[in-house]
């Protein structure tokens, strides 16, 4: 909250080589990087725009205009320094499928020991169960 306190643009993101942008944009939401930042001295080199909203009047990152796509999944909106955008605008969909895929990765194997309810995991929350029920 302090590093944010003070409205927008924030020149500091220009000092970091990358920056991903995950916010809900809504009215009163702050200017990250300005319009302008490609002509400013910066480090910043990569955009990544995870919640992708460039048309939206609240687009905390105004330095592009258009998404990108998976085919194209960068512009360089800037060419010297160079600076690229990513903004997929279906990206954040698959971080819920990333999550899934992998917590199934984990559960998986203690769904098939699921026949030896006496043992391992499945023995052990019986008893934590078995603790607080009876």
């Amino acid at each position: 909250m302090a590093e944010t306190a003070s409205g927008g643009p924030f020149p500091e993101v220009l000092q970091h080589e990358m920056f991903l942008n995950c916010i809900l944009a809504n009215p009163g939401c702050p200017v990250f990087v300005s319009a302008n930042a490609g002509d400013q001295p910066r480090a910043l080199r990569v955009i990544g725009d995870i919640a992708c909203d460039p048309g939206s009047a609240y687009n905390p990152i105004p330095v592009y205009d258009a998404v990108t796509s998976w085919a194209q999944p960068v512009t360089r909106v800037h060419a010297v320094p160079p600076l690229d955008v990513m903004a997929i605008d279906n990206l954040p969909s698959l971080l819920p499928a990333e999550a899934s895929v992998d917590f199934a990765t984990q559960l998986l194997p203690h769904l098939q020991g699921l026949d030896q309810i006496d043992g391992g995991v499945w023995g052990r929350a019986h008893a934590v169960f078995t603790r607080f029920v009876g």
